[in-house]
């Protein structure tokens, strides 16, 4: 009795602290994502729209970055610069390097004619915008759902964005760059024939880009090299929808996507399934990997954020136990995010409005880890 007892203490949830990220509680925050390093900075990036006086009308959004070490907070910036008539800045990433500076995009429409680009905008330590671009070298047409992913030890980093050109089906395209300012190239990154939507990518040290995406019914990753190569050719990991992936420093790589609930599998830095298929409920599902290939997902079941620790092989022993990751279960909480060190300490983000009025908050729990210590 005393050994499962003490087995139950070790599984038991950790408790979380939690904190807002934005500063200023007028108006409407929603999507957020974040990124950790190993060195103890988080970043988290967020749309604003703090004119709105109606929460479903989402235009005059802006991007904001807030950045922490050790959860202590560094600065908060704001990074979008407004525009003309229903102009809107939206759908944001963030990827962080070891040192501190962030990598962010988002899809920006500064004119309001409904069309979109994809913005980029590189961010030192310490707040200053140390270089900004467009990752999309063709304006025409509609881009947008970016993602970025960033060499963690060098100003390397890669975007991903969906690209649809008149009623042409969307296709995926990759912008690889060497720096803010020095794009090495920028391609299509799914076979020809069908509709390709919604990437995500992530990246290890060796610089690969790890590209996953809704490739028609099915669920795709492809990867690719900083010089332009193939390292894995585009395979199907399964039927479904809403694929996230994150990598660790090594490369080796998880994907968890929306299929009768939600799927995880890990993978080698080659692309080599290293287990069975992890299965569990909810939906929209956000990844992170640590170096020692504990796996962490969040998903939302029920109006509630839960999250879920796998080993490389998709079982949970010695994990921590699933568990409900909010500050209150009251009223709503979505758009989840998860951020996820190289020493397996896990961040959580979403979006909550546990007052019921549909005005958001962007919710920020730490201490929670992918081990059991």
């Amino acid at each position: 009795m005393k050994t499962l007892l003490i087995a139950s203490l070790l599984l038991a949830p950790a408790p979380l602290t939690w904190s807002t990220v934005n500063s200023a509680a007028t108006g409407d925050q929603d999507n957020a994502a974040v990124s950790a390093t190993r060195n103890g900075y988080t970043a988290v990036v967020w749309e604003d729209d703090r004119d709105s006086t109606d929460p479903a009308d989402p235009v005059h959004s802006d991007i904001w970055i807030r950045l922490y070490k050790e959860g202590t907070s560094v600065y908060e910036k704001k990074l979008s610069t407004g525009g003309t008539g229903n102009w809107r800045h939206w759908q944001p990433d963030v990827a962080l390097h070891e040192d501190g500076s962030a990598v962010v995009v988002w899809s920006e429409d500064p004119d309001g004619n409904g069309y979109y680009n994809i913005a980029v905008r590189a961010v030192s330590a310490s707040g200053t915008v140390s270089g900004t671009g467009r990752a999309n070298a063709d304006a025409a047409g509609q881009q947008h759902f970016p993602s970025v992913a960033a060499d963690p030890d060098s100003g390397g980093f890669a975007v991903v964005w969906e690209d649809q050109q008149g009623t042409a089906a969307p296709t995926v395209r990759v912008g690889m760059f060497a720096s803010i300012s020095s794009k090495s190239y920028e391609a299509q990154v799914n076979n020809s024939g069908g509709a390709h939507a919604k990437p995500r990518v992530a990246m290890g040290a060796a610089g690969n880009a790890v590209v996953v995406w809704e490739a028609d019914a099915n669920v795709a990753r492809k990867i690719v090299t900083p010089a332009g190569g193939v390292k894995l050719a585009q395979t199907t990991t399964a039927p479904g929808k809403r694929p996230a992936v994150a990598a660790n420093f090594n490369g080796d790589f998880a994907i968890a996507w929306e299929q009768s609930g939600v799927r995880t599998q890990s993978f080698t830095a080659a692309g080599a399934a290293r287990g069975a298929v992890a299965v569990t409920t909810g939906a929209d599902p956000q990844i992170g990997i640590d170096d020692q290939l504990g796996v962490a997902v969040t998903t939302v079941e029920a109006q509630d954020v839960y999250t879920q620790v796998y080993n490389p092989d998709g079982t949970t022993t010695g994990r921590p136990e699933r568990q409900l990751t909010v500050s209150t279960a009251t009223g709503r909480q979505d758009e989840p995010a998860v951020g996820v060190d190289p020493w397996g300490r896990v961040t959580v983000v979403y979006t909550d409005d546990n007052d019921g009025n549909e005005f958001d908050q962007i919710y920020l729990g730490t201490g929670l880890s992918t081990q059991i210590w």
